[in-house]
């Protein structure tokens, strides 16, 4: 049963997502009574390629990974999103299959919009699809970019793009410099810039020898953010 603290909650957070500003107290009323939380562990899948998209995700908690894996089987992420983004909506909005994965990178806490609501909530407030489609042509340019990347950079300089990209999202200012505040295995890295686990190694170890970076368990801490932006260009 949900109660009134969880649907005040519900709504608290739904008015964080820019999607839907400019939604009256009602109307955001309405949506959270169409959403439904859900949650879930680290490592189970939210949704997997090929399944329809029937749903539009918003993250509150924790960690979500969006990939792909190759025919061979390789895995490619294209995404860590972080709590307040939007995931799903271009399947959702198109109604095909998923082209992609998502699975849950840590424990997280999900409000999830069914299609023909979204549908209904982009035509009764135009400005809602506006922003949509703006947030679908973003994601586009930056997986454009991402796997532009791929091919015409060097495993250093995906690795120090990767570290400075992770930084606004999940950086968080320490005496010693800034930490990436999400755990980050050295397949999930591999994974991240499209090469080999020992690969990735051999790149992240020179990086620690030089000084610019700090490994403790799966966390980074980025000590010469302008060591890694000479790497880049």
């Amino acid at each position: 049963m949900t109660t009134t603290h969880d649907a005040l909650g519900k709504i608290w957070y739904l008015k964080k997502v820019n999607l839907f500003q400019g939604l009256s107290k009602e109307e955001m009323a309405q949506l959270a009574q169409l959403t439904q939380m859900k949650s879930f562990k680290r490592g189970e899948a939210i949704y997997l390629s090929g399944q329809p998209g029937r749903q539009v995700y918003f993250l509150k908690q924790g960690v979500v990974k969006i990939s792909k894996l190759s025919g061979e089987g390789h895995e490619l992420t294209l995404a860590l999103l972080n709590p307040g983004e939007i995931f799903g909506e271009l399947e959702a909005v198109e109604e095909s299959a998923r082209n992609a994965q998502a699975v849950a990178h840590s424990d997280v806490l999900i409000c999830v919009l069914n299609r023909q609501d979204l549908l209904r909530m982009m035509e009764s407030k135009p400005d809602v699809g506006i922003r949509l489609t703006k947030l679908i042509g973003f994601r586009r340019r930056v997986i454009e970019n991402r796997l532009g990347n791929l091919i015409f950079r060097s495993i250093p300089q995906r690795l120090a793009a990767l570290l400075l990209e992770l930084r606004e999202p999940f950086g968080k200012k320490t005496g010693g410099g800034t930490r990436l505040d999400v755990p980050l295995t050295h397949e999930d890295l591999a994974n991240l810039i499209g090469t080999a686990r020992a690969t990735l190694t051999e790149a992240l170890n020179d990086f620690k020898k030089e000084g610019l970076v700090e490994t403790e368990g799966k966390r980074i801490t980025i000590k010469k953010p302008e060591a890694l932006e000479l790497i880049v260009r």
